[in-house]
Order: C-alpha cells, then sequence, then structure tokens
C-alpha cells in the first residue's frame, strides 16, 4: 500500500509539473505571438506613414515640376492664339495643343488633390467630403444623400478615415453599377459612426478570401480601421449593393473643441 501511495504521488507530482510546463509554454507562445501581432501593426503603421510621406512628396513634385511646366506653356500658347497666323492649319494645331495643356493642368491638380487635399488639414474631414460630395454630384449625376456631424477629430484620423470613406467611394464608382450612394458620419454613444451605402450590384463578399486573394483596397481599408483602434465591416450580397461600417471609439478622437 505504501509502496502504491508514493507511486500515485510520483504520477501526480509528475503529472502537475507537466502541467506547469504546459502552462509556461503556453504564456511564451501567447507572448511571441502578441509581440509578432504588434510588430505587424508597428509595420503596417510605418508603411501607412511613408505612403503619407510619399503622397505629400508627389505632391509638391507635380506642383512645383509638372504643373508650373504646363502652365508656363499655356501661358506662351495663349500669346501665339492672339498673334496673325497665315497658316490656318498651324492655328489649328495650336488651338488644340493649348487645349490639351488646360487639360494637363487640370487633371494635375486632381491629382495634387486626390493625394493630400488641402481642404482636409485647413477644413476637416467633413468639409472636405462635403466638397467633394458636391463635385461629384455635378460630375455624374448622381443621387448623393452626405450627412455628417460636424466635428474635428485628430490629423492621424481624420486623415485614415478620409482614406477609407475615399476607398469605398471609388470602389462603388468603379463597380457598384449605381447612381445612388449615402454617406453619414456621427458620433454617439462615445464613438464616430461612418456609413457608406450604395444600391448597386454587389458582389459575394467573404472576408476571409479578401486577406488571402481578392481586392487589397478592402484589406487595406480594415487595416487603416484597427490602426485607429476601431473596426471596419464591410457587408455585400450580389444584387443587393454593399454597406461599408467604420466604427472608432471616442476616446481615441477628441473634438477640437473639446
Amino acid at each position: 500500500m505504501l509502496q502504491s501511495g508514493q507511486t500515485s504521488l510520483a504520477t501526480k507530482k509528475s503529472l502537475e509539473k507537466q502541467l506547469a510546463d504546459a502552462r509556461l509554454e503556453i504564456a511564451a507562445l501567447q507572448k511571441e505571438l502578441y509581440n509578432r501581432e504588434e510588430q505587424v501593426r508597428e509595420l503596417i503603421r510605418d508603411t501607412l506613414d511613408a505612403q503619407e510621406a510619399e503622397r505629400e512628396r508627389i505632391c509638391l513634385e507635380v506642383h512645383d515640376g509638372v504643373t508650373q511646366t504646363l502652365a508656363s506653356a499655356f501661358h506662351y500658347l495663349q500669346t501665339l492664339e492672339t498673334g496673325s497666323l497665315e497658316s490656318t492649319n498651324t492655328r489649328q494645331l495650336l488651338l488644340r495643343a493649348s487645349a490639351l495643356v488646360k487639360q494637363a493642368i487640370q487633371e494635375s491638380r486632381e491629382v495634387i488633390n486626390s493625394l493630400q487635399p488641402a481642404t482636409l488639414r485647413d477644413l476637416g474631414l467633413v468639409a472636405t467630403l462635403r466638397q467633394e460630395v458636391r463635385h461629384m454630384e455635378q460630375e455624374t449625376r448622381w443621387k448623393i444623400d452626405f450627412k455628417a456631424d460636424a466635428i474635428r477629430l485628430p490629423q492621424d484620423v481624420e486623415t485614415g478615415l478620409y482614406r477609407i470613406i475615399h476607398e469605398a467611394i471609388t470602389n462603388v464608382r468603379k463597380h457598384a453599377d449605381t447612381k445612388h450612394l449615402r454617406i453619414r458620419i456621427t458620433s454617439v454613444d462615445d464613438q464616430v459612426n461612418v456609413e457608406v451605402r450604395d444600391w448597386g450590384i454587389g458582389f459575394d463578399y467573404n472576408p476571409q478570401d479578401v486577406s488571402r486573394r481578392q481586392s487589397t483596397g478592402l484589406l487595406s481599408m480594415r487595416k487603416r480601421a484597427e490602426l485607429l483602434q476601431g473596426t471596419c465591416d464591410i457587408q455585400s450580397t450580389t444584387g443587393q449593393g454593399t454597406v461599408v461600417r467604420i466604427r472608432m471609439p471616442f476616446s481615441r478622437l477628441k473634438e477640437q473643441n473639446g
């Protein structure tokens, strides 16, 4: 009996040691997993910061280089237009060249604005989107229902939200085949909520497939939201349109006057 009891005690101690070792191993694995997730988040954050810096650099390059050159060429062509040209064909070519240069200047300005809207830093997210919505309505003849609370957020948050919303709108224009869009930005229950909804053709959305092999645009929207300690949920079904919902905790967001 004594030997049996000693065997049971030894077995119990062995199992306890194995359990303790397993717990330590699990804890170590959890810590390693957490560290790797932090490294991934930091890498994504650095990548997005680098993208923003590159956008600003391109804006300056386009503005100080291409746009100025085209503007000078346009003024030169205008001067030629006012002169007396014996060849009608030459004058027509100059008029065409003038129109093309003017178009190139406008396109350059649109590139600058899409990379870093001037109003985003000065007037904020809501005012910038309101301007863009009005412009898009005139350009596309869409029906756009835009409503937003008058809030100002930290610059990184407004930039991140702008990129997500802009990507959602771009997807609607490219793929939805609709002319009806609704955008909502509200602050309620200690969080900021954004919704972009269309009534287009939709698609069979699967978050796992997006993460692995589908649109990098949809994945970037979710990752940007996560970096702002929020969420970006996408719901879409073929024939029933698409809804993008973004939620940011209000503790992360501070109104400019608050």
